[in-house]
């Protein structure tokens, strides 16, 4: 365009002066303006256009590949070069998943998969490897958000593809994330011959590739799942054998998550000093990683202070994660953080603020379809309610929650169910004595074979105290001495205080 040009559109107020160093720049003066501009040119000027300002940014950028590379997918998408427009995506797609960005790095990858040519029999090799990798990509950037049988509908098709193809590196990482997603799902390796044939083909591929880290990687899913499943123990083991490896493969939901839930597991034994090792080594690892690693790890750090008693500590982090989650778009961590959050202020008394976290944590729980998250969500609602005096909720009762987390083999869940179906029934207009102390022998039946010290001082507090309502003061009484003992054992010393004055004579 001429100085003439441009001074005539400037003059008519068309646009105006941006810069002048280090080069001569316009701006329209309103996207309106832009738009009718941009509407008037020929379907053929547009393309030119946008293949001109693309080969622009190629040359006088070279070193900006990575954060020019969705503007330069998208001139050359609008050019009609899908060829170049489609190598430009996957880069994009890798930058804002590197940079944090998962929702967009997933919607990139997702425009990459609609430019692939429809799959047939005999495709090339290198068409197979690119849906492969936005297979991988897809699963790896949607893990915090997308629903679960989407999910899952995704990686096993990367599955499939990947062993077509013949790559060990590619058949181990779709292995792995199709093993997460189906612990997520609440499959066991001794249910599940999808699950246990994943692990195991991660497993052949360690060997193959003589790769130790990937011979880890297994070990750290199943410690995960069998930490928040209640089988603490073993879990722990697991975990402790994997994770110093697993920092060393960033691309996997890794390191700092294993890490999170070897602080869980060390906080629900009620050893303390091991958690917070725990929890500062994966804040640690966090720090390499994207804001999902973050704000996982944050979510871990405030369930390890709230098994510690340290409700004041536990309440701002958790609204912190939940803030940082909603933000990043991360529904799996916004069901997890308003579920600690929600338990946290319940704990407190603040049953309104409790009855908001659990009722969001729902919410996107049953939108995302996280299952391992509903049968504890629904226990703790109805819990909750009977606290605020509403004993018919709608929805699931504790009766379903129970079959939920029976069939997923979740003990944890399963003995809170247990607890808090006691708590409701402490509370109701007419309680069911025999029911409601039944309930709490059977969790804390639960919690010793799980060696849950912290979970199972409170319950006997709690039992202790439902004995005492009722008017059996000794056997009240023997309760609350075991609760105290547990207490003093792993130095949770306000609660040991407060129990100390719970059996003080008169009280």
């Amino acid at each position: 365009m001429s100085d003439l040009q441009l001074d005539t559109l400037e003059a008519k107020g068309l646009i105006r002066l941006s810069t002048l160093d280090p080069e001569l720049a316009y701006l329209f003066r309103h996207e309106l303006v832009k738009d009718t501009a941009y509407e008037s040119l020929l379907k053929q000027e547009r393309r030119e256009l946008h293949r001109l300002v693309g080969d622009a940014l190629e040359n006088l950028y070279p070193e900006r590949r990575g954060d020019l590379a969705a503007e330069l997918a998208r001139h050359f998408e609008q050019a009609g070069d899908s060829d170049r427009a489609f190598v430009y995506l996957l880069d994009a797609a890798k930058f804002a998943f590197e940079r944090n960005a998962v929702v967009e790095a997933f919607e990139l990858y997702s425009r990459a998969a609609a430019a692939l040519p429809p799959q047939t029999d005999d495709e090339g090799e290198v068409i197979l490897r690119h849906r492969v990798e936005i297979g991988i990509g897809q699963a790896r950037t949607g893990f915090s958000f997308l629903e679960r049988t989407t999910q899952i509908a995704i990686i096993e098709k990367a599955v499939v593809d990947a062993e077509r193809l013949g790559d060990f590196r590619l058949i181990g990482d779709a292995h792995l994330y199709n093993a997460l997603q189906r612990q997520f799902e609440g499959e066991r390796v001794e249910t599940s011959e999808t699950l246990r044939k994943s692990l195991d083909r991660v497993a052949e591929v360690a060997e193959a590739l003589n790769d130790p880290l990937f011979a880890a990687l297994p070990k750290s899913i199943i410690g995960i799942t069998e930490v928040f499943s209640g089988e603490l123990r073993e879990g722990i083991r697991n975990l402790e054998e994997a994770a110093p490896l697993l920092s060393q493969k960033r691309d996997f939901v890794g390191s700092s998550f294993a890490l999170m839930a070897l602080g869980v597991g060390y906080a629900r034994l009620g050893d303390f000093d091991k958690a917070d090792a725990a929890v500062k080594h994966a804040k640690e690892e966090a720090e390499g990683g994207d804001i999902i690693a973050r704000i996982d790890t944050m979510i871990g750090e405030s369930m390890v202070e709230a098994m510690r008693g340290n409700l004041e500590g536990a309440v701002p982090l958790a609204q912190r994660c939940s803030a940082m989650a909603e933000d990043a778009g991360a529904t799996a961590c916004v069901v997890g953080s308003n579920l600690v959050l929600g338990e946290s202020l319940m704990r407190q008394g603040q049953f309104g603020g409790a009855k908001i976290a659990f009722d969001r944590s729902h919410e996107v729980a049953e939108v995302t379809n996280q299952k391992m998250f509903k049968p504890t969500l629904a226990a703790l609602r109805r819990s909750i309610a009977a606290s605020i005096g509403d004993f018919d909720l709608a929805g699931r009762t504790f009766e379903d929650a129970m079959d939920e987390a029976r069939q997923m083999g979740d003990a944890w869940a399963e003995a809170n169910i247990f607890w808090r179906r006691a708590e409701a029934e402490r509370i109701a207009p007419q309680p069911d004595r025999d029911a409601m102390f039944g309930d709490y022998a059977a969790a804390d039946s639960a919690f010793v074979e799980m060696g849950a010290r912290p979970s199972r001082a409170r319950l006997l507090r709690d039992w202790g105290n439902a004995l005492k309502e009722s008017g059996q003061a000794d056997a009240g009484a023997e309760k609350l001495r075991g609760a105290l003992g547990l207490f003093e054992e792993i130095r949770l010393e306000r609660e040991a205080g407060e129990v100390r004055e719970e059996l003080a004579p008169g009280s």
